[in-house]
């Protein structure tokens, strides 16, 4: 009986083994959406101990690496979880070249994901030097904490420098729209590279998926910037309980929008200091016009592509900063833009396309600057709350920065001085851009095409700075 149990262990070994065997290499398949469906690549390989493992590619989105965990193989049946996609994949081997499949999301939503194997995947990855390849000179644990008030629970990454404790600890905020605990930008995972260079540097990195995103809970677009400020002080607080940090030097390093973030989040006394990446010290409608303006000098557009735009979004601004009814703000935004198409009609095509500006002008283009979020970003006085910072501060910029202009920088530093705070330290980084990437132009289309993610001496000059920080 014994010898039978054993033999029938041995075979069911052999036969997990064997389909184990038959999901390694290379599977691609497009994912059933409309319009441009992505197509999705999985390389399925084996560690040195046998244990299968996987990352997912989105192929023409060019965006590589996606970690993919709890991949299982029963059988036939092949399963695994995309975190940062908040998506679970299933499906069966119906023969050595085929896997019928489905992406399941986290909202119940369910495409169809049909994987055929293949040699190799059709175009080469980019190269990203300034990611990290394990093995890690550090530990990094993932871990959840709560915004109690918003009753929020939030996903992240924290990172420990090896041996020691009560080392210095920072909070990344991410730039505009929902973000990944990596700041995933064309490619980059400019968080991921940030907190393995601080991390080596020997201070502790918390990185976070925004709201709805990942694992974290809550809905991102309904945040305004003080749900956001609160989700990060959220996380100084968590860090504030571990027995390797030093509770009095718990920072926040804020990126773009995660720069006008911080500021809020830093009115608290539990803030140590802050870096500011790319931030601003202005009324929302000046950061629009100012990027508007300077994207449109970068790529051609005339002076009268240019003005004509700051005037219909003045039009616009207006009208939301002071009709507070959305129903009644729609018909006057739909009003004022009739009136301004004959000004747009009189711009060439290349203007229109490079100011992003219909003909005829649509409403529809411009109903989401009326949701609360954005609403409130015309209300807030930034400056005002700049001036109430008291905590050491570092702002830096690049000097090629096309969405930020390195012009907030004096702004930034006058609001800070008006304010008495004394402890303030500037820094514009000749020839890099919104990402701090050594750039040529500064334009967004460059991001993806640069390897580098983050320049070796905005890492360096970062890392520095905080930990000469006087804190007991």
């Amino acid at each position: 009986m014994k010898s039978t149990c054993t033999l029938l262990l041995l075979l069911i070994t052999i036969s997990f083994s064997l389909q184990a065997q038959n999901v390694k290499g290379v599977w691609i398949g497009t994912l059933k959406l409309e319009g441009d469906p992505p197509q999705v690549a999985f390389e399925i390989f084996e560690d040195i101990e046998g244990g299968l493992h996987s990352l997912m590619h989105v192929i023409n989105q060019k965006n590589f690496n996606i970690k993919v965990e709890n991949l299982r193989v029963t059988g036939k049946d092949l399963q695994m979880d995309i975190p940062t996609m908040s998506a679970h994949f299933e499906g069966q081997l119906v023969n050595d070249s085929t896997i019928a499949g489905f992406l399941l999301m986290n909202d119940k939503r369910k495409f169809t994901l049909n994987l055929t194997r293949t040699a190799a995947l059709p175009v080469v990855k980019l190269r990203r030097p300034q990611e990290p390849v394990p093995p890690l000179p550090y530990r990094e644990e993932d871990v959840v904490f709560v915004n109690k008030a918003a009753g929020v629970s939030l996903a992240g990454t924290l990172s420990l420098p090896p041996g020691g404790s009560r080392f210095p600890a920072v909070v990344l905020i991410s730039g505009s729209g929902p973000n990944d605990r990596n700041e995933t930008i064309f490619t980059h995972k400019v968080f991921l590279v940030l907190a393995d260079y601080l991390t080596r540097a020997g201070i502790a990195v918390l990185r976070v998926d925004d709201r709805g995103v990942g694992n974290s809970t809550g809905d991102y677009e309904s945040a305004t910037n003080e749900d956001l400020a609160a989700d990060a002080l959220a996380g100084v607080q968590y860090l504030q309980t571990r027995h390797e940090i030093n509770p009095q030097a718990v920072g926040l390093i804020g990126h773009s929008l995660g720069g006008e973030i911080a500021p809020i989040a830093a009115l608290s006394p539990e803030v140590a200091f802050v870096v500011l990446m790319a931030g601003s010290a202005c009324p929302a409608e000046v950061s629009y016009y100012e990027g508007c303006e300077a994207v449109g000098k970068l790529h051609g557009a005339t002076p009268q592509g240019i003005a004509t735009n700051r005037k219909v979004l003045d039009a616009v601004f207006n009208i939301i900063k002071t009709e507070p009814n959305d129903s009644i703000a729609k018909l006057k935004l739909a009003a004022r833009l009739k009136e301004l198409d004959p000004e747009v009609a009189k711009l060439s095509a290349k203007d229109r396309l490079i100011m992003e500006l219909s003909h005829p002008l649509r409403v529809e283009d411009f109903l989401s600057l009326l949701s609360v979020p954005r609403r409130a970003d015309f209300a807030r006085d930034l400056v005002a709350i700049v001036k109430q910072v008291k905590c050491p501060v570092l702002a830096m910029n690049g000097s090629k920065d096309q969405q930020v202009m390195p012009s907030q920088l004096k702004r930034i530093e006058k609001a800070l001085h008006a304010g008495g705070n004394k402890q303030v330290t500037i820094k514009l980084f000749e020839g890099k851009n919104h990402l701090f990437q050594n750039a040529k132009t500064g334009s967004v289309s460059e991001y993806e095409e640069i390897e580098e993610t983050i320049a070796p001496d905005v890492l360096a000059y970062m890392a520095t700075w905080i930990k000469q920080r006087r804190i007991k």
